[in-house]
């Protein structure tokens, strides 16, 4: 796709954050996409799997829809895919080395 030099200017004026809010929301709307490429499935059908109007499925799809969780999950659902991967890192307890702890004399009360 040809970009275009005005727009690729005015986009680097744009909040990082924002940048990359609407980046993910375009990640999400490819994967839906791709889910139903994949399954045979167009919009109007994610909107009766959903209960929803294919009007409401259509403004998702354009990539600005602010997803709730919530929404995610359902979608998820209705098409029997993952939408979203959480990584997460297990935290790894540090390996501690214990020595055997024998006293080679008997411990006696402090004196007074």
């Amino acid at each position: 796709m040809k970009r275009s030099s005005i727009i690729e200017a005015r986009r680097e004026h744009v909040n990082p954050l924002v940048r990359q809010r609407v980046d993910l929301s375009f990640q999400i709307v490819d994967r839906i996409h791709d889910i139903l490429v994949a399954k045979g499935l167009k919009q109007k059908d994610l909107a009766l799997l959903l209960g929803k109007k294919e009007a409401e499925i259509s403004k998702w799809m354009r990539g600005t829809h602010n997803f709730t969780i919530d929404t995610i999950v359902s979608i998820e659902q209705a098409l029997g895919a993952p939408i979203l991967q959480v990584v997460t890192q297990e935290e790894k307890a540090p390996a501690y080395e214990f020595e055997s702890m024998m006293a080679s004399e008997p411990l006696l009360p402090p004196e007074p």
